[in-house]
């Protein structure tokens, strides 16, 4: 344990309640994006706080949001736009904790 957060990332049932879904509704994306979190930041160093606890959020509620959209891509009236793979607000409040690959 360190002095900066828990180990363990907030429940399915929190974010869920965040998002105004069921536990059920966003079980699949909760643990996808945990796991892609995880492999990304260095949650072992620093622990879930509030930035990161915000990113799992934000990174779940983008996974829902892009689930009807299996190639990127939203089509209205005037054409296709290529909805982007990453979220800006998710690197801006990962960064202090992203793994850096030397060598």
């Amino acid at each position: 344990m360190n002095t900066y957060g828990s180990q363990v990332p907030p429940s399915v049932a929190s974010v869920a309640t965040q998002l105004g879904k069921t536990a059920d509704e966003i079980r699949g994306a909760y643990h996808a994006e945990v796991a892609s979190q995880r492999r990304r930041c260095d949650i072992e160093g620093y622990g879930y706080d509030q930035d990161l606890n915000a990113a799992l959020v934000r990174r779940v509620r983008r996974h829902l949001a892009m689930d009807p959209l299996p190639l990127g891509v939203l089509v209205d009236e005037v054409g296709g736009t290529r909805v982007g793979s990453t979220d800006p607000e998710v690197r801006r409040l990962e960064a202090p904790y992203r793994r850096v690959v030397v060598g």
